[in-house]
């Protein structure tokens, strides 16, 4: 593996864990050896790119990395501000742009309906990818090899309708392929319900738009859920979705 892909596991690891980690238990989350993990924080300290955490003899993420993330966060929200506004006007609910962030999924963008759902999902909050639809619309587009280096086992329950067996969740990511469409029914949240789809935007990223409801709205919306999904993303495949 070239030092740039074992640059990015140790990033990684250190953001996912949202705190600091200490070479040890970096070289055991990356399977990196001791020694090349420390070869490369110490480049990335130079940097800034991490920072030392004296109370722990830890890493944790510098400020050398916020030129990349903000300008990429800036051009992510001025690329998809404008078919989203139109979006959650249309449908009168909450739309959401989301991308990956290691073995999560992250909102960076919302635009709340007057009828706002409050407590659901916030612009930075994160969630499993095998529990939402944005999750799983993200991870259609990998394939089956990647995707189970991603979801985390044993997967976990958030509802009784959280899907946790791995044959299914292949099998349902294989539907999504087709349709281009990914289907939150309450398996997060109960009382929630969701649609997605995946592409990858003008900037070049993959990301996901969705528009998230309370469950008691969903069976009436859902169709103009979908074609309004399909205005955003024209490989939506309509005929193929199954509620």
């Amino acid at each position: 593996m070239a030092d740039i892909g074992r640059t990015t596991l140790i990033l990684d690891a250190i953001a996912e864990s949202r705190g600091s980690l200490s070479l040890s238990e970096l070289a055991a989350r990356t399977g990196l050896p001791r020694s090349t993990v420390h070869r490369i924080a110490q480049s990335l300290e130079r940097e800034l790119f991490l920072v030392r955490v004296p109370q722990r003899h830890g890493y944790a993420l510098g400020p050398g990395l916020l030129k990349f993330g903000m300008n990429a966060h800036l051009r992510l929200l001025s690329s998809n501000r404008t078919q989203l506004a139109q979006l959650a006007r249309t449908m009168n609910e909450n739309v959401e742009l989301a991308v990956f962030s290691g073995r999560e999924v992250v909102v960076v963008d919302q635009l709340a309906s007057p009828e706002r759902l409050r407590g659901v999902s916030k612009v930075g909050k994160s969630f499993s990818l095998h529990a939402s639809c944005i999750g799983m619309a993200l991870l259609a587009h990998l394939p089956d090899r990647q995707v189970l280096g991603l979801v985390q086992q044993p997967l976990r329950r958030f509802t009784e309708n959280t899907v946790c067996d791995t044959t299914t969740l292949l099998e349902r990511l294989d539907r999504i392929r087709h349709s281009h469409i990914a289907v939150d029914n309450q398996e997060h949240d109960l009382g929630i319900s969701a649609m997605a789809t995946g592409f990858v935007g003008p900037t070049g990223a993959l990301q996901a738009v969705s528009i998230v409801m309370p469950t008691a709205r969903f069976a009436d919306k859902r169709s103009a859920a979908l074609e309004e999904l399909q205005v955003i993303n024209p490989a939506v495949d309509r005929s193929s979705v199954s509620f």
